[in-house]
């Protein structure tokens, strides 16, 4: 996660930029490989937390429940209402960029020109990006929530929720580094998630404001015959 994420990320996205430089690129492929190659060590990670004995409920995959991490009720359901709010308002936008193109081009105009060539923009495009964006929402929940906040007090029991959250978020920044300035965004988004799935317990949750927010970016760029 600190190594391989972030190199594969940069070297992935740099093939991409020098391709659409050469007007040699494809990006629906590059969407169906990042979906392959966000399995593979999922897969690993998931195998690998089952042959130690572990279950898919210690991954995340339970009902939420305020139980499981021994949390008053009071931030449970702030938590739970936090979720919704999440999705709703990344409901509203993809609503609000359909229906408007001042607000689309409003919120397009400020994407960096190299995170802008990576949106999708023709119809088989955003095809690709759907799905690309639902194995992300499953894939990276499982990595950095699910299995970050079960191996990371296995190996140090001394560290408490918040410095989970912290380390998992900064783990979930680093993995996004190839889009420098704009790492900061899932570092901030890392934390909100994280301490959602940590009062909540649950993945189900967290997995689905993932996949919304990235199903807000499929509507940032006027689709394209």
């Amino acid at each position: 996660m600190t190594v391989v994420y972030p190199i594969a990320g940069y070297y992935q996205s740099k093939r991409l930029r020098d391709q659409m430089v050469s007007w040699a690129y494809n990006k629906t492929l590059w969407y169906r490989t990042s979906i392959i190659w966000s399995w593979v060590p999922t897969l690993v990670i998931v195998f690998s937390v089952l042959i130690s004995g572990f279950s898919f409920a210690d991954l995340g995959f339970v009902t939420p429940s305020s139980q499981i991490n021994e949390v008053d009720n009071l931030y449970f359901y702030g938590a739970l209402a936090g979720a919704a709010i999440y999705f709703l308002y990344s409901l509203y936008a993809i609503i609000s960029f359909r229906l408007s193109n001042r607000i689309r081009e409003e919120h397009a105009n400020k994407i960096p020109a190299a995170m802008k060539m990576m949106l999708p923009v023709t119809q088989k495009e955003k095809r690709a990006w759907t799905l690309l964006a639902i194995s992300a929402g499953i894939t990276e929940e499982i990595n950095y929530r699910g299995y970050l906040f079960l191996a990371i007090p296995l190996i140090f029991p001394w560290v408490n929720g918040v410095a989970i959250i912290a380390i998992s978020s900064l783990l979930f920044a680093i993995g996004h580094i190839y889009q420098g300035k704009e790492a900061f965004k899932p570092a901030i988004a890392g934390v909100a998630i994280g301490t959602i799935f940590y009062l909540t317990g649950s993945l189900y949750p967290v997995i689905i404001i993932h996949i919304a927010q990235d199903l807000v970016a499929k509507e940032l760029l006027k689709e394209e015959l």
